[in-house]
């Protein structure tokens, strides 16, 4: 033996290390008595675990033992030093071997023994044994090292075990991802059930299954799909509750392992089972799972499987309980459908009228001349099957004009689709317009409608028509001449009736002459344009828009607002507003929300005034004259030379100091106010003055504000 010395500590904290990092776990065990083995400087040991059923310990692996020895050689739970630590848990250090009566002799040579239990959860399952030729070999030092180890082995061999364990479920975690993806593709129930059986018995090649229901009809179990049964074979399997063994896991709600279905006094064969297994009957097992829902039991769902040694029936059964779980979920969805059937087309029926009651007219808001010209243009559109084209910036509206536009036509009644044509990548957007057909392109399981299909009868709305790809407009082109669609993988063409909305926030006809939008598209959108304002080209409806969105936002956030500040509403006004209506309604929603008083006042709209002082003002003209006109119509006042002519002083007379003082401070608070755009806290704070006085001053001057 080496008389190199390890460290007790970097060992344990090697293998901890090695614990996290590792995906070999029988390399582990192997390295911790490895470890044991030269911590404690001997020649041999093993690492044994507990066999339950014969109640042996069994080597998993061992060094400087004789590995036929160690298999013919089976200690029993309870016998020798190895098999009382397996017993009661206890470590154990014997330093001679011969003066314990526990010992069971393995090998002549050996004189030292130490034994510690592998424990887990405080269960027992497995010893770490080490021996050596030499009297005194062990220390308590190293029984407390070696016990740790152990543990560590222990935690490491329920790795293994759950390792192991998924690798046998590996298979059936395939099945369940299979029929996972059918359930979720489709909601007949009968594709459901027969693609489970058939997913089932292709993928784990099972003897045999079937999916059996109770039907409240008839009070009966009956077979509604198998595996490898004729027709008239599952016409035959009905049973009653508790009536053969499917009977009586229906009736008890409990699963069970049948392990030799050919020799169990309740299996009927009712369908002829037995002859149909490729297998000798008396290696298949049976396996049965109740289909579970909330306190009810619906059906039993049943697997037959072929056994050898390496088949684990408890996680077939595992899995055919996930299973009964899934068609529970799917008769249960079913069954939602089938009762919300009559609820949704109340709903939609309520819903649509809602829908044509809020779009009217006057939900739109606005009485600016471009407004009512804009109104005026919808009224007499809506109800025409003409292409419309919604132009205009961001957060101008465009969809509510769309929404104006279908729930007052005539085919308000009828579907509504909206798809936004920069929120879907290009390789998708055919797919989502047109539909697709099963196996067209990787990912398409099953067939698919598109937006077209869906809106048909109705209208359909194409926002950021200008982001479309131009392959794509050529087949969107094809649908306004010829009023039918293609799904992708289909050689037949559908007719369709839609009637086609288009928005965009892009200069098509620039898009048009940079070959980046085709015309002939163009034209056969454009039949009828309307053209958004901007917020700041109507700045007489921001009054009404703020009304609007405060009375919105207080109600949604229960909130007590009752209104604006004079203050306020002039930064409102006076701000540009690039977001238009959109930035407006973000802003007094946010202003609602954080506001603390019951008047919404300029701090409440801090970021506007950022906003406001980053954005170059061209609209205001500060005059800088330093001229003051005297009173007496004498020659004007020259404030800016700093001088004052005598003629100048004379026509002040009496009132010099006050009338230049107060067309100084006058024209200060102008500029303060022009540059500041009128927000009283900030052109307070640059003149130095209080925001009461400033209030005072403008009143005692006369400004305007």
């Amino acid at each position: 033996m080496s008389a190199k010395k390890f460290n007790p500590i970097q060992s344990i904290h090697e293998v901890a290390t090695a614990m996290n990092s590792t995906q070999d776990p029988d390399g582990l065990l192997e390295l911790i008595l490895d470890r044991c083995i030269q911590i404690c400087a001997v020649e041999s040991g093993s690492l044994m675990l507990i066999d339950e059923k014969q109640s042996v310990l069994d080597a998993v692996t061992s060094r400087g033992m004789n590995q036929q020895l160690l298999r013919e050689t089976k200690l029993k739970i309870g016998q020798g030093i190895t098999g009382m630590a397996a017993s009661t848990g206890k470590a154990k250090l014997v330093n001679d071997v011969s003066k314990d009566p526990d010992y069971i002799q393995v090998k002549e040579e050996i004189k030292s023994e130490l034994v510690a239990p592998m424990i887990v959860e405080d269960d027992i399952i497995g010893v770490i044994s080490l021996d050596s030729n030499r009297l005194n070999a062990f220390t308590p030092e190293m029984l407390e090292i070696v016990s740790v180890l152990a543990n560590q082995a222990g935690q490491i061999f329920k790795n293994l075990q759950t390792i192991r364990s998924l690798e046998q479920r590996t298979k059936i975690q395939a099945t369940l991802i299979e029929i996972s993806k059918v359930v979720s593709s489709t909601l007949d129930q009968n594709e459901v059930f027969d693609s489970i059986m058939v997913t089932m018995e292709k993928s784990l090649r099972l003897e045999k299954g079937s999916i059996v229901l109770f039907n409240k009809e008839e009070a009966l179990l009956r077979i509604v799909a198998a595996s490898g049964l004729s027709p008239e074979e599952i016409e035959k399997g009905t049973y009653q509750p508790g009536e053969g063994i499917t009977g009586k896991v229906y009736e008890s709600g409990e699963p069970i392992i049948i392990e030799s279905v050919a020799s169990h006094p309740d299996f009927l064969n009712r369908v002829g089972y037995l002859s149909h297994f490729k297998h000798d009957p008396h290696n298949v097992s049976l396996l049965c799972a109740p289909i579970l829902s909330e306190q009810t039991t619906l059906g039993v769902v049943n697997a037959f499987i072929v056994q050898n040694k390496h088949t684990d029936l408890k996680s077939f059964l595992d899995f055919l309980q996930v299973v009964a779980s899934i068609i529970s979920q799917s008769i249960k969805i079913q069954n939602l459908v089938e009762e919300a059937k009559k609820e949704i087309s109340r709903e939609n029926i309520q819903l649509k009228r809602e829908l044509k009651n809020k779009y009217k007219f006057g939900s739109l808001i606005g009485k600016a001349a471009s407004m009512e010209k804009m109104f005026e243009k919808i009224q007499l559109v809506a109800d025409s099957r003409a292409s419309v084209l919604i132009t205009g910036e961001s957060g101008t509206g465009k969809e509510m004009i769309a929404n104006a536009i279908h729930y007052n036509s005539s085919r308000s009644e009828n579907p509504f689709v909206k798809i936004n044509c920069a929120a879907i990548p290009e390789n998708l957007l055919e797919s989502e317009l047109f539909g697709h057909k099963k196996g067209s392109f990787t990912g398409a399981v099953t067939d698919k409608k598109g937006k077209f299909e869906l809106a048909d009868t109705g209208t359909i709305f194409l926002d950021e028509i200008g982001e479309m790809d131009l392959n794509l407009q050529s087949k969107l082109l094809r649908v306004l001449q010829e009023r039918e669609i293609e799904a992708i993988g289909s050689t037949k063409a559908k007719k369709v009736d839609v009637r086609i909305i288009a928005a965009t926030n892009a200069e098509l006809e620039q898009l048009v002459a940079e070959k980046k939008f085709r015309a002939d598209l163009f034209y056969r959108l454009n039949v009828v344009k309307i053209n958004t304002p901007p917020l700041r080209d109507r700045v007489e409806d921001i009054p009404l828009l703020m009304n609007h969105f405060l009375e919105k936002y207080t109600k949604d956030n229960n909130k007590s607002i009752k209104g604006i500040s004079r203050e306020a509403s002039r930064l409102l006004l006076k701000y540009r507003w690039p977001g238009n209506v959109r930035e407006l309604e973000n802003v007094i929603e946010r202003a609602v929300v954080l506001a603390q008083d019951e008047i919404l006042n300029e701090e409440d709209f801090s970021d506007i005034l950022s906003n406001m002082e980053e954005m170059p003002d061209n609209t205001v003209e500060v005059s800088h004259s330093n001229h003051v006109e005297s009173v007496s119509g004498a020659e004007p006042l020259d404030l800016g030379s700093g001088r004052l002519t005598s003629g100048q002083l004379d026509g002040l007379d009496g009132r010099a100091m006050e009338i230049v003082v107060s067309e100084v401070e006058s024209r200060l608070i102008q500029y303060a106010m022009k540059k500041f755009r009128y927000t009283k806290t900030r052109v307070a704070k640059f003149l130095g003055i209080n925001r009461n006085t400033l209030d005072k001053k403008i009143k005692e001057l006369n400004i305007e504000y």
